[in-house]
């Protein structure tokens, strides 16, 4: 069964990882275009183009603007293949791309669909508080994450669980499933699905760094959601005023505690023995793991014992 394969993203990388060590026929990947990253500007490929060279992939790497473009579509046609496998691409496929592979083209959704259609599912389910998201390999069609559903395969969420673990939860799993499905695909030689439920259907947005500033007025549990849904990227931020100049810093992980209702945002303590604790809308929340604008990540002992004579919390 000839496939090509179509992501962009880590979450894209480590299920393309796995399926090329399963020596399956895949003839092509198609991924975004390199772009500037970070305050440098250099020009980087993304991890599915990095993950094809390091394994050695022999097939074709493309990377055009627009997937759908009329002289990209000529491409994909020569190529003859019978499925195409979208993970994390990042890129509306129209349905000239969809309609040219013989049995159709699929789709990993890392949620339990129709909830959290859209570009951000993992991330949305740990912003919420959700105790369960998945994996739902979806056949696709032109509509956002609307096509029928293939295969379902729930995972809990843990108080602590932060976005970055469960994404590579989320990728283990959907190794397993999609390399299930695909066995099917290639036996029964089309794809078997069932139509979801619209009435159900929730969607996502695009998180960037501008979204991801704390709100102290909200409640611990908020919070601490709020963090775990932000970490690893972009990071969970708010300011602080270290000797008079306005400084980002990022906090990756906190807890709820146990405290009297005080103004929120306020700081109750910063010092060794009582750590780093800031009020809530309901009580109060010990900070753990942060990072200084230009350092490297700490934990709040090492960030008390550097600043605790210099630093002011500013909401």
């Amino acid at each position: 069964m000839r496939i090509i394969f179509f992501g962009t993203d880590e979450f894209a990388k480590d299920v393309l990882a796995f399926l090329l060590q399963e020596k399956l026929d895949l003839i092509a990947v198609v991924t975004r275009a390199d772009k500037p990253k970070g305050r440098s500007q250099k020009v980087e490929a993304p991890p599915v183009k990095e993950i094809c060279f390091e394994m050695g992939f022999k097939g074709e790497v493309y990377q055009p603007l627009k997937a759908s473009a009329d002289e990209f579509v000529e491409t994909l046609k020569k190529l003859k293949p019978d499925l195409f496998v979208v993970v994390s691409y990042g890129q509306i496929l129209k349905q000239n791309v969809l309609d040219i592979p013989l049995y159709g083209t699929i789709n990993v959704h890392p949620s339990l669909l129709p909830k959290y259609r859209g570009p951000s599912p993992i991330q949305s389910a740990v912003l919420a508080g959700d105790k369960e998201t998945g994996v739902t390999i979806m056949e696709m069609e032109l509509a956002m994450d609307a096509g029928g559903i293939i295969k379902v395969t729930p995972v809990e969420i843990s108080e602590e669980t932060t976005y970055e673990e469960l994404e590579k939860c989320l990728a283990e799993i959907a190794k397993k499933s999609l390399l299930e499905v695909l066995q099917e695909i290639s036996i029964s030689k089309k794809i078997v699905s069932t139509p979801q439920n619209e009435k159900d259907a929730t969607y996502t947005k695009k998180i960037h760094a501008e979204d991801a500033f704390i709100d102290w007025n909200q409640s611990s549990d908020e919070i601490c959601n709020f963090v775990r849904g932000m970490n690893s990227r972009p990071g969970a931020r708010t300011f602080v005023d270290l000797d008079g100049k306005k400084v980002l810093i990022k906090i990756f992980r906190m807890r709820k505690i146990s405290f009297e209702k005080k103004e929120p945002g306020q700081m109750i303590y910063f010092n060794k023995e009582r750590g780093l604790v800031i009020s809530t809308k309901d009580g109060a929340v010990e900070l753990l793991e942060l990072q200084l604008e230009g350092k490297k990540k700490m934990s709040t002992k090492d960030f008390i014992n550097g600043f605790s004579t210099k630093i002011k919390f500013c909401y």
